[in-house]
């Protein structure tokens, strides 16, 4: 799927999930079960809730009164729908970051396969002008190139390249220096 197709599908996801988070709430004012179980989660985010913060101000022993029925069902099912809401946009995100680093792990396995391909290929082109007597080159990498992935025969030696003042002097003939 590209990326526009998929950004497109999340926006559709997300814009599709606001009208089931609604629902949601409206299941939870008629339905027994679903209704005790919007009841149970909110009592519980309600008392965690107190907990924490009278702990924040230095409280020690407090007591919790627990919300109203109505209050809680409109507040376990707005739990619920943002829950709903933040699971589908995450994973939303986690699929496309395992389809982005699965589409990056594809696209190294096929570089590797092409340089495999290249080097058997180098094998190949060294065989056939060993058997028509052709001179195979000692090729060398440049210096300061340290191929990782490309096999020589002979491992290059990097030695320090030299420096361009060390070059001139052993081009000056010895006449000219004398002169100067």
């Amino acid at each position: 799927m590209s990326g526009i197709a998929l950004k497109l599908t999340s926006l559709l996801v997300r814009t599709v999930a606001k009208p089931i988070a609604t629902a949601i709430k409206g299941q939870a004012k008629e339905h027994e079960t679903f209704r005790n179980g919007c009841i149970r989660i909110a009592q519980t985010i309600h008392s965690t809730d107190l907990r924490l913060r009278m702990k924040l101000l230095g409280e020690e022993k407090i007591k919790i009164r627990p919300l109203n029925d109505n209050k809680a069902i409109d507040q376990g099912a707005t739990f619920l729908s943002e829950f709903f809401i933040f699971s589908v946009a995450g994973g939303l995100i986690f699929y496309e970051s395992y389809r982005s680093r699965k589409k990056a792990a594809n696209e190294k396995d096929a570089l590797a396969d092409d340089i495999s391909t290249l080097q058997d290929e180098i094998e190949y082109i060294k065989l056939k002008m060993k058997e028509y007597n052709l001179k195979v080159d000692d090729y060398k990498p440049p210096v300061g190139m340290n191929p990782k992935i490309i096999k020589f025969e002979n491992p290059p030696v990097n030695s320090a390249p030299e420096t361009n003042s060390a070059k001139k002097q052993e081009k000056v003939p010895p006449s000219q220096l004398e002169s100067a």
